[in-house]
């Protein structure tokens, strides 16, 4: 029964790793992202001021997508909620100011990273008490030397 419960507690520990990397992923994009992208708002800007007005709600929703980014690096399940949130209301604000299609490969693949990093959060502490659980049981089960 010992050999059973070996893999599995690794496999677990291998999705909990997975998981790991794509809350990491996630969180380095969003900052990442939020920087670069009000880098080049802030560029249209400086050289059309006219475009200010459409530029200072982007912004906001950049700089909570840089701060829930940050707060993701502990795995926070409601820092993932954030960043899901201002994803969309960027996104939306993004196509009602420059166009749906401005930048959509872009968004999709951000995207993508950005669920995946939500999913992980969603499934990390489920996979924690998992491996607690099996490592708890396994060792309780290995006769002592």
């Amino acid at each position: 029964m010992s050999n059973y419960l070996r893999p599995d507690l690794r496999t677990l520990r291998q999705r909990r790793e997975k998981a790991e990397d794509w809350i990491n992923y996630a969180s380095w994009t969003a900052m990442g992202t939020a920087a670069l992208t009000a880098v080049i708002i802030l560029a249209i800007v400086a050289d059309e001021p006219g475009a200010l007005r459409n530029a200072v709600p982007l912004l906001s929703t950049l700089f909570g997508q840089a701060a829930v980014g940050y707060k993701l690096r502990e795995r926070s399940q409601w820092a993932a909620w954030g960043l899901m949130a201002t994803y969309a209301v960027g996104f939306a604000l993004s196509a009602l100011a420059y166009g749906v299609l401005t930048g959509f490969i872009g968004k999709v693949a951000i995207g993508y990273v950005y669920v995946r990093g939500w999913l992980a959060t969603l499934d990390y502490p489920e996979l924690c008490k998992e491996i607690a659980a099996l490592s708890a049981q396994s060792a309780e089960s290995e006769p002592q030397k």
